[in-house]
């Protein structure tokens, strides 16, 4: 029988302690697991004005209430303060890091303070344990999980490369050598000399209700495999399936944003990959898609859209191999791919000929190394007196879908609690794919309001710890059954999107209180209408405007985008 609570325990590398207790039914119910559980702790127990790299910003591991139970469901989250934003920040594992943790019974793993030797912590049936790492320090992720991965092959394994040895601010943890993030949440464990975290847990996960559970379990499966969108692209292509729609689209941003369009789309497309290379899935526990691609041949973890974008289109680079050597340095640095992409296409732009003078890989291993574009586009730019040319939302590197041509996505951006991250509220799956339901994308009309009901789902299905692709084919009905019929509990469709509201808010105050305000707001100029090539395709910076005043309403903040206090009370947020 699946239990709705397990343990929260805290580890303190500082004073080389593990304190373990029972966690509290009512923070379950009032924010899942996952994301919401990982934000309501951070926001208890780190200043929102804590320094990132200091020893009391914690780094918060949580699993979900159907984690190793439902499809599409064996991650985890981690949450910390960004070296990189300084908001608040969630990163949704892929993998079976959260189908483990979920084994060994335990909700929310926290860790804190400061080791005076690298160190990494192992977890099992009912032991914590913090273990001596000075062999693994100075590796890269592949030798890194290798090694730990050799004691024992079922452990999935959390560790950060050299980067985040060296605390380059756009590193990040590599989950089992495959699953990578952003927010240089990579930079906070090496700020503690913290170098992984091996989970590998016991026990049988079973719904309360199993005959009522497997039918829902076959009723999602065959939602997938109805869904084009994930059966038919996700599934054979992975997320390079989006190349040829976005740009026939014409909505791929190339040169740091400057231009739009490409000539040389076919080339990185996943029909060009699949064709080039026998490909095998590379899949999840107990996920029906198998959306990352391994290359049979050599192993390689096939690029996602992201770093197809990010190296080769928005360099203006048609060379597949090397867009995949660039990823392969990346995933093994533990490296960004977006940031990387981004601060070298702003690097390239200030100084013509710079990629091709040092070449791709050595520059991002520089990067990796702790050269200064590691400290992501904005940082950088400032230094140079160019942020101008710095691609962001609130220090996080936008992605690459052109938030010009998908104006609801725009609105995300700017609204975003991590800064720019497109999968706080994915609207390109309404405006380009028309899921879950179809949006103009070239208006803001009537967006806002549908954008915070977005967000909120989102939010709630990353408590769940639900993949992110999950969202074309999932709601709050099926969620709601779900949870009933795994543990017992009953929450309405309608209190879980509340839950996610509660989540967003909870986030929002954080931010606030970070020193976010109203004018962060917003998206880089270089999107906005001016004249030029930009001329009747950027942003209208008045609709912009207005449409962010009207989100606001939409949530019940003031217009300075403060939570009103009749808000926080219907939330029960202090």
């Amino acid at each position: 029988m699946a239990d709705l609570t397990g343990k929260t325990v805290y580890v303190d590398l500082g004073s080389e302690s593990v304190n373990t207790i029972r966690t509290d039914g009512n923070l379950i119910r009032k924010y899942l697991g996952g994301r919401g559980l990982g934000v309501k702790l951070l926001s208890e127990l780190a200043d929102a004005n804590i320094d990132p790299l200091g020893p009391e910003n914690p780094l918060i591991f949580t699993s979900g209430p159907l984690s190793g139970l439902a499809p599409m469901a064996s991650g985890a989250v981690l949450t910390s303060k960004s070296p990189l934003t300084g908001t608040i920040f969630s990163w949704n594992m892929g993998g079976g890091f959260g189908k483990e943790l979920k084994k060994a019974g335990i909700d929310a793993l926290i860790i804190n303070g400061r080791t005076q030797k690298p160190s990494y912590v192992e977890v099992g049936e009912g032991n914590v344990g913090i273990v001596p790492a000075e062999q693994l320090w100075g590796k890269n992720i592949r030798t890194c999980t290798d090694v730990l991965k050799k004691k024992d092959s079922k452990v999935s394994v959390a560790c950060i490369g050299r980067a985040g040895e060296k605390q380059v601010l756009i590193s990040s943890f590599v989950v089992d050598s495959i699953h990578n993030g952003r927010g240089g949440l990579g930079a906070v464990a090496g700020s503690k000399m913290l170098k992984a975290v091996v989970v590998k847990g016991e026990k049988e996960l079973l719904p309360s209700d199993q005959e009522r559970f497997r039918d829902l379990e076959t009723r999602i499966l065959k939602l997938f495999d109805a869904s084009p969108v994930l059966s038919k692209g996700l599934a054979n292509y992975g997320t390079s399936v989006l190349v040829k729609l976005l740009d026939y689209m014409n909505l791929i941003p190339i040169r740091n944003f400057s231009r739009r369009g490409t000539s040389f789309a076919d080339s990185l497309s996943g029909e060009r990959i699949k064709s080039a290379f026998e490909l095998e899935n590379e899949s999840c526990p107990s996920c029906p898609l198998g959306c990352k691609k391994r290359i049979k041949e050599t192993g390689q973890i096939v690029p996602d859209y992201d770093s197809l974008w990010a190296f080769g289109f928005n360099l203006e680079n048609p060379d597949l191999i090397s867009v995949f050597k660039a990823d392969r340095v990346c995933r093994d640095y533990g490296l960004d791919p977006i940031s990387a992409g981004s601060v070298l296409g702003a690097c390239a732009e200030l100084k013509p000929g710079v990629i091709k003078d040092n070449g791709l890989k050595s520059l991002l291993s520089e990067i990796g190394e702790g050269g200064k574009l590691g400290n992501g586009a904005r940082k950088y730019l400032s230094g140079l007196g160019r942020e101008d040319l710095s691609m962001d939302v609130k220090g996080l590197e936008l992605g690459g879908f052109d938030p010009r041509g998908i104006r609801g996505q725009a609105l995300a951006y700017a609204t975003s609690s991590h800064g720019g991250d497109y999968l706080t509220a994915f609207m390109v799956g309404s405006e380009i794919l028309g899921k879950p339901l179809c949006l103009d994308r070239l208006s803001l009309k009537g967006k806002a309001g549908i954008l915070q009901v977005f967000e909120n789902l989102t939010a709630m299905l990353d408590s769940f710890v639900f993949c992110p692709l999950s969202g074309f084919a999932l709601n709050e009905e099926l969620c709601s059954a779900l949870l009933f019929s795994a543990a017992g509990i009953e929450i309405s469709p309608a209190e879980l999107l509340k839950i996610g509201e509660r989540i967003y808010n909870l986030e929002r105050i954080y931010n606030l209180k970070a020193g976010f305000t109203l004018k962060d707001d917003t998206l880089p100029e270089r999107l906005f209408e001016n004249e030029g090539e930009n001329e009747g395709y950027g942003l209208p910076r008045q609709e912009f405007e207005a449409a962010l005043q009207e989100y606001y309403h939409y949530r019940g903040w003031d217009e300075e985008g403060m939570p009103e206090p009749e808000k926080l009370k219907k939330l029960k947020l202090n």
